[in-house]
C-alpha cells in the first residue's frame, strides 16, 4: 500500500475488448492494486464482464465498438483471412474508436494509465503520462516477412515502448525491453478440480469458433457424451466452476482458456485458428504432452476431435508449468506509482 498518500491514485485501466483473456487477467491484477481508484475503458463482452463485478466503466466504454466483434471481419469459419474488405472494416473500427478516445478522453484526469494491448489508445496520438504501464502477451503481430508486416510490427513495438513499464505475460517469447516474470491467471483462485462426467467446449470470448462448436456439440452428443458449451454467445461471467468439474475440454488456443486448462490440470483437445500466429505459438506449448492433443480448426472434424478426446481421457495430464506473476507485477506497478517524479 502507498502509506504516504491519503487518497487513492486515479488509474485508468484500458483493457482490450478482443475476447475475455485480457479483461479477466486485468481484473485479477487490479484486485492487487489496493492503492488505486480504477476506472475501466473497454467494450463489448469485456465491459459486460466488468459490469457483472460492479466495476466503474468510463462513459466512453458504451460508445466504443467491440474489437471482439470487429475481429470477426478477418476470421471466417475458424480461419484468419486477409481479405482487403475485412481488413479495411477492422481498421475503420480501430480508427473510429481511436478518434473517439482522442476527442473525448482526458488523460490528465488520471495519475496513471495501465493498458492491456490498448490498440485504440496507442492509435489516438494522446501523450501518455509518465506513470504508464503496458500488459501484453505478444511483442509483435507475427511474421515480418514482407514490407507491410514489417511496418506494422515496427509501429507495434514503437507504440509499446511509449509505456514506462512493459510486462510480457505471454505463454511464449520474451521480447527485448519487456519485464518477464510469468503469467497473470484469469482469476484470483480456482475451484478444486474434480473428475466430472461431461466435456466442456470452450470457444472463448469471441464467436470465432461458434460454428465449429455447434458441429462438435451435435456429434459428441450423438456418440453419448454430455457436453457443456461455453464462450461466444453463451456468455458466462465466471466459467471456472463448470471447467473445474469437466472430465476434458475442447478449447480454442486463446490465452485465458489455456491458462485455466494448465492451472486446473484439465485434459484438453486444443484447437488453433488457422493462420493465427498467436494460437499457433500458444498451442505449441502443449504439443507432445500427455493429456493434450493439438489440432488446427481445419483438421478438427467432429470424428477427429472425438477420437482425440478418447485418447486424452486415457492419460494423466502433464500441462506446462506456468508461474503466477501477479504479485510481482503488482509490486512493480506500485513502485512506479509511489515515485514523485520520473526523469
Amino acid at each position: 500500500m502507498l502509506q504516504v498518500q491519503a487518497l487513492k491514485l486515479k488509474v485508468l485501466y484500458v483493457s482490450s475488448s478482443v475476447g475475455l483473456g485480457h479483461v479477466t487477467r486485468d481484473y485479477r491484477l487490479s484486485r492487487l492494486l489496493g492503492w488505486a481508484d480504477v476506472t475501466w475503458l473497454t467494450a463489448g463482452r469485456a465491459a459486460r464482464y466488468l459490469e457483472a463485478r460492479a466495476e466503474r466503466l468510463h462513459e466512453l466504454s458504451r460508445e466504443l465498438r467491440s474489437l471482439g466483434d470487429s475481429i470477426m471481419n478477418v476470421i471466417k469459419d475458424c480461419r484468419v483471412t486477409f481479405s482487403p474488405i475485412g481488413l479495411a472494416r477492422l481498421y475503420l473500427d480501430l480508427r473510429r474508436n481511436s478518434r473517439a478516445i482522442a476527442e473525448r478522453l482526458d488523460l490528465e484526469d488520471f495519475d496513471m494509465v495501465i493498458g492491456d494491448e490498448p490498440w485504440e489508445l496507442m492509435m489516438s496520438g494522446l501523450s501518455l503520462p509518465q506513470k504508464s504501464v503496458l500488459i501484453t502477451d505478444i511483442t509483435s503481430l507475427g511474421s515480418s516477412a514482407n514490407y507491410v508486416s514489417r511496418r506494422v510490427n515496427s509501429w507495434v513495438l514503437k507504440s509499446f515502448h511509449r509505456f514506462t513499464l512493459r510486462f510480457n505475460v505471454g505463454l511464449w517469447g520474451d521480447g527485448e525491453g519487456f519485464l518477464r516474470y510469468g503469467q497473470i491467471p484469469t482469476h484470483e483462485s480456482y475451484p478444486e478440480p474434480e473428475e466430472g462426467d461431461y466435456v466442456v467446449i470452450n470457444i472463448g470470448g469471441t464467436d470465432a469458433g461458434l460454428r465449429l462448436a455447434r458441429q462438435l456439440e451435435e456429434h459428441l452428443t450423438k456418440v453419448g457424451m454430455d457436453v457443456v458449451t461455453l464462450g461466444g454467445e453463451n456468455f458466462v461471467s465466471d466459467p471456472t466452476k463448470v471447467v473445474a468439474k469437466a472430465k476434458a475440454l475442447v478449447a480454442l488456443a486463446g490465452y485465458g482458456s489455456l491458462v485455466e486448462a494448465s492451472i486446473m490440470r484439465k485434459r484438453a483437445v486444443i484447437l488453433k485458428i488457422d493462420k493465427h500466429f498467436e494460437h499457433n505459438e500458444n498451442a505449441r506449448l502443449f504439443e507432445g504432452r500427455k493429456g493434450y492433443r493439438v489440432l488446427s480448426c481445419s483438421e478438427a472434424t467432429p470424428e477427429r476431435v472425438y477420437n482425440a478426446l478418447l485418447q486424452v481421457l486415457r492419460e494423466d495430464p502433464q500441462p506446462p508449468l506456468l508461474r503466477d506473476a501477479s504479485y510481482d507485477i503488482a509490486s512493480e506497478i506500485e513502485r512506479l506509482a509511489s515515485q514523485d517524479s520520473l526523469t
